[in-house]
């Protein structure tokens, strides 16, 4: 059984470094927000010199030879358990990034991260690993996860005269406001038929948007 209060970032940090054959399940909630966790895998595994290898197969990576001996993890997308159960008894290091059911099914046996704390985690990211204390640059990436490297990127560029992108508010912050409805409702207590209706909205709208453009 795993019971951890640290900050997420750490625990992706601490899981990195300790060389030992183990599972992280990440459950990512979605795949912008997913997104934004392999950017932290990304970054914190450079610091470290370990190579992250993504895999939508399984594979024994006993089987496949590495001329440089190179220190490797291997990171999966699945849903289905029984695959996740698989991969997680094999003898090697590997990140699965799954959904909400696997994170509750799998929370008590493997070292997991909740992607619904990702808000608090990006602000301890770009604070922490990033050394970037620019709010309106946190602010937009808590709103667009995706946009969180090329946003990154860019500010690093131009800190001075950093603006974020308004452009994608303009024609998404329907969807984005619908998003945030969906994610407060999913946090708190389930209204099963409000959540329905709102998902049904974001479908709707993302039709018409398509439509006009």
């Amino acid at each position: 059984m795993f019971v951890e209060n640290k900050n997420n970032i750490e625990k992706i940090k601490q899981f990195l470094s300790v060389k030992k054959n183990s599972a992280l399940l990440i459950n990512q909630v979605n795949e912008e927000i997913g997104s934004f966790y392999e950017l932290v895998i990304k970054e914190i595994s450079k610091e470290s010199d370990i190579k992250i290898s993504f895999n939508t197969d399984i594979i024994n990576p006993d089987e496949t030879s590495d001329l440089f001996q190179e220190e490797r993890i291997y990171l999966y997308h699945l849903t289905n358990s029984k695959y996740i159960e698989e991969i997680a008894k094999k003898n090697y290091r590997k990140i699965i990034i799954s959904d909400y059911k696997n994170f509750k099914k799998f929370q008590k046996e493997f070292q997991t991260i909740n992607g619904y704390d990702y808000e608090k985690d990006m602000v301890y990211f770009f604070k922490n690993i990033y050394k970037i204390n620019e709010q309106e640059l946190i602010n937009y990436c808590i709103s667009h996860p995706y946009f969180t490297m090329s946003e990154t990127t860019k500010y690093k560029i131009n800190e001075s005269s950093y603006l974020a992108d308004s452009s994608i508010d303009s024609t998404n912050n329907f969807i984005l406001d619908i998003r945030k409805s969906i994610f407060n409702l999913k946090r708190s207590q389930i209204d099963i038929k409000k959540l329905f209706m709102m998902l049904k909205n974001e479908v709707k709208y993302k039709k018409l948007n398509f439509l006009v453009f």
